[in-house]
Formats: structure tokens, sequence, C-alpha cells
């Protein structure tokens, strides 16, 4: 299993819209390219500044998150895009899972 990771640290005054964008544009964006197996949410809790969410998306395997990167990373990116710095700062990082 192959996890892409997204965190991002939001502004307090933009979080709860961007957090209510991210479920409907972009968690939507995402499982629309039928790629991914499932997703989770997570809201980090020792942050000091802002707001802080961790969205992990799960792929099969390396080959069918390369696909995702080959044919839809860059509308994701551009999606992303949306809402940026300095409001919003964001971070990737991408895992494989060795055990459940």
């Amino acid at each position: 299993m192959i996890v892409y990771t997204l965190t991002a640290n939001i502004d307090e005054d933009l979080a709860q819209e961007w957090l209510q964008w991210m479920k409907d544009e972009v968690i939507h964006f995402i499982t629309e390219t039928q790629l991914t197996v499932h997703y989770k949410v997570f809201k980090v809790l020792n942050d000091n500044e802002g707001v802080t969410y961790t969205f992990q998306f799960f792929f099969k395997d390396a080959f069918v998150y390369k696909l995702f990167l080959n044919e839809h990373h860059k509308n994701f990116s551009n999606l992303l895009g949306k809402y940026g710095h300095p409001k919003v700062a964001y971070f990737n990082t991408l895992l494989q899972q060795l055990e459940d």
C-alpha cells in the first residue's frame, strides 16, 4: 500500500472554509479518479500556529500512484493552488505501508 499524505497549515481565520473546500472539491477530485482505495482526514493537535490538517490517500501500489501522478497530478496541483501562500502552507510525504 502506498500512502500519499498532504499536510496543510492554515490561518485560523480561513481554516473552516478551507476544510470544507477540501472536502467538497479536493477529496471529490481525487476519489473521482477511482485510483485511491480510501482516504483519511486528521487534525494535527500539537500545532502552535494556525490549524493543521493531514489528508492520507491510499493507493493499491506504486504503479497506481504513478498513474495518478501522470494523469491527474497537474490538475490536483492546480486545484490546491486556489488556496496558497501566505494563508495556507502545504507539504507532502509519500509512505509505504509495511504492516497492517
